[in-house]
């Protein structure tokens, strides 16, 4: 049985757990002061102060376009803040660029906004005035050059009210025809949506029709080939024809 403390005592050992209550409140007061302190000052190096400025920027995956024309696009804001720069507006302005077909922008601490490109890829060449269109498989002239570049199907593309359609399907068509069927291609003939040929080498002529089921003419031309003839009508692939 513990024995009954006098009243000198008692009110020592409450003033001693008034001083332990203070002092852990001033503990917890100094270490809540300590982190506000230490997030104010985050906040202020990383959305005001200049040590953490975007003072750097890198571009990769670019052919077409130079590391300095993706630069002047993206208007990265050097000097400012790296965590304030709006990537979301740099990337728009970059895809503004008519080579570019997707871009990646990324923050890389402490100073660096980094850009990689994905560039478009010609499906065939388009002849125009003298020069060449590169048209990717969306049918968008993203490119031009005032040579040939082997080894890419050239194609007469005719101007219609829907050229971005023809433009578009012309693609379908280069993008089917066969590998081994490539190499005697002298060209795409494209008139209109439904009339589109390949001229091939020895004066011969497939007529294409429309994209529509460009995969089964592909297999159809591939095999009809085989048959000695100046026009291979694959128009409706079901019922081919040669004469």
């Amino acid at each position: 049985m513990s024995e009954a403390l006098t009243p000198g005592e008692f009110a020592k050992a409450l003033q001693g757990k008034r001083d332990a209550e203070r002092r852990r409140k001033l503990w917890l007061g100094g270490g809540l002061a300590a982190v506000v302190l230490l997030i104010g000052l985050g906040v202020y190096l990383a959305f005001f102060s200049t040590v953490l400025a975007a003072n750097d920027v890198t571009v990769e995956g670019t052919t077409l376009l130079t590391a300095d024309e993706v630069k002047e696009a993206a208007q990265v804001e050097l000097g400012e803040p790296l965590l304030t720069q709006d990537l979301g507006a740099v990337t728009q302005r970059i895809e503004n660029l008519a080579p570019v077909q997707s871009v990646a922008v990324s923050r890389q601490l402490p100073d660096t906004v980094a850009i990689a490109v994905t560039e478009r890829e010609a499906t065939y060449l388009r002849e125009r005035d003298g020069a060449y269109d590169w048209i990717d498989p969306e049918g968008v002239a993203f490119h031009r050059t005032p040579e040939p570049v082997e080894g890419e199907l050239l194609a007469l593309v005719a101007d219609v009210e829907d050229g971005q359609r023809l433009l578009a399907d012309v693609a379908t068509v280069a993008a089917s025809v066969p590998p081994e069927v490539r190499p005697e291609v002298v060209s795409i003939q494209a008139d209109a949506v439904d009339r589109i040929s390949l001229i091939l080498d020895g004066g011969r002529t497939v007529v294409w029709g429309s994209a529509e089921e460009s995969q089964l003419k592909a297999e159809v031309v591939a095999a009809l080939l085989s048959v000695e003839a100046e026009v291979y009508d694959v128009s409706a692939p079901g019922h081919p024809t040669t004469k």
